[in-house]
């Protein structure tokens, strides 16, 4: 059975212990830098009162600065066994094209417009969202090792 998209669903009283440690993995292969997770706020330019899923602790945004490298990522991020061995859920790119693009399981890709975009167009770094299936650092971590490195 194919995965769908969670999006938020309930807000978390503590960091996620599975997005930190993907988090410190990109650091670690990428030379990304932490531009958050955890916070609780509604989703930028969204409706009011829709919370972003950086509320629930399933969300990083991360700059990789070096466009090759970014490349790789988002590549090995959308990778179909990297979505379900990491549990990835959605990548935002914000640079790609004037809007920004996204990519969520169960859809693939979308360039962003106008009126239908994540709310940061043009931003540098990249927005990921995860889903339950690593409850602990350790999990992910052991997940990520498993996978073959990105070329």
């Amino acid at each position: 059975m194919a995965k769908k998209y969670i999006g938020y669903d309930k807000t978390a009283t503590e960091k996620n212990p599975a997005t930190e440690k993907l988090v410190e993995l990109c650091v670690k292969r990428w030379g990304a830098k932490n531009l958050g997770t955890l916070v609780v706020r509604e989703i930028r330019g969204g409706k009011p009162g829709q919370m972003s899923v950086h509320s629930t602790g399933r969300a990083a945004d991360v700059l990789i600065e070096n466009k090759d490298k970014k490349k790789q990522a988002i590549e090995w991020f959308t990778n179909p066994d990297v979505v379900d061995c990491l549990g990835i859920q959605e990548l935002h790119v914000y640079d790609s094209g004037k809007w920004g693009k996204g990519w969520r399981i169960g859809r693939g890709w979308k360039q962003w417009t106008e009126s239908d975009n994540g709310g940061s167009a043009g931003g540098k770094w990249l927005h990921l969202e995860i889903d339950y299936t690593h409850k602990t650092g350790e999990e992910m971590e052991i997940a990520w090792r498993s996978l073959p490195k990105p070329t």
